[in-house]
């Protein structure tokens, strides 16, 4: 019987170097990833949530369709490999409740060629509650999890920065910014908030079996030792990285003084329970504590 393969899990967080992550995957002569990269099916296992994701894979898949039609040279084969993705994403979507878990499991193995890890890097599994990190334990013999942390006050201002650039609000951007930083931080926007609470991850990671979860920071990832961990976790050969291409950097703006303390304060919490999980700082983040803790 052919062996099953690892099953890599990325569970977040937002804004901390997963789409660089999945690229990287992507690339690995070891490792099969679909061309979603981000799938969201154990973020959406209720039936409204279920619903809402059947429905916009459906506009996606419409608007992929149209696309193939006008595509040209090698971007047609990219557009048409994210169509045919689309339309296989929404068949797992559409079955059954009992035989979902096992059609995903499928649509992550499809096309994997004995490749010995297949990969899906959602961040919002970050925050799922511990029942669902069970049931994502018990889809194959090999789940293992990969959980990467930025420094908390640099992952939240890149995340604020991200959705005022999607949000394309008719306001100059940096005052964008600021507004929705203060929502995020007087506790009004709360998954913003809860995609950076490395805390309360790690200690749901607890639960996890002993060997299958990796928590590594964001700082180390583009260093060799750090991603040679990454890879000796997945069950992966080292393979050096391309380090001069970037994803999703998204709008330059620097934070003012105030801000910055501001959000450290806040945050504050995190740098201290993730030195208490890890025993350990990276320097920029140590940087940071001693800058606001005089």
């Amino acid at each position: 019987m052919r062996k099953q393969p690892t099953v890599l899990i990325g569970l977040g967080a937002t804004k901390s170097g997963t789409t660089w992550l999945y690229h990287y995957l992507a690339d690995h002569p070891q490792c099969h990833v679909r061309s979603r990269k981000e799938l969201h099916y154990f973020d959406n296992l209720d039936p409204e949530g279920l619903e809402k994701e059947r429905q916009k894979v459906a506009r996606k898949a419409e608007e992929l369709g149209r696309r193939t039609e006008t595509a040209k040279g090698g971007m047609r084969a990219r557009v048409r490999e994210r169509f045919d993705d689309a339309l296989d994403w929404l068949l797992v979507l559409n079955e059954d409740d009992e035989d979902r878990d096992y059609a995903y499991l499928c649509f992550l193995k499809a096309g994997r060629q004995g490749k010995p890890v297949v990969a899906d890097i959602t961040p919002s599994y970050g925050i799922q509650s511990e029942d669902v990190y069970r049931r994502m334990i018990g889809l194959t013999d090999d789940v293992r999890f990969l959980y990467l942390m930025r420094d908390p006050v640099a992952r939240l201002w890149s995340h604020v920065r991200m959705n005022a650039e999607k949000a394309k609000k008719k306001k100059p951007f940096d005052v964008h910014c600021a507004e929705m930083l203060q929502s995020a931080l007087a506790g009004d926007l709360p998954e913003m908030r809860a995609r950076g609470d490395y805390a309360t991850a790690l200690e749901r990671a607890s639960t996890l079996p002993e060997g299958k979860f990796l928590a590594v920071f964001y700082e180390d990832i583009f260093e060799k030792d750090g991603l040679e961990r990454i890879c000796a976790f997945a069950g992966l050969d080292y393979v050096p990285a391309d380090l001069s291409v970037k994803h999703h950097e998204g709008k330059s703006l620097k934070m003012t003084a105030e801000q910055e303390r501001a959000a450290f304060e806040i945050l504050r919490p995190q740098y201290e329970g993730v030195r208490e999980k890890m025993g350990t700082l990276p320097r920029k983040w140590q940087d940071r504590v001693e800058q606001f803790s005089n």
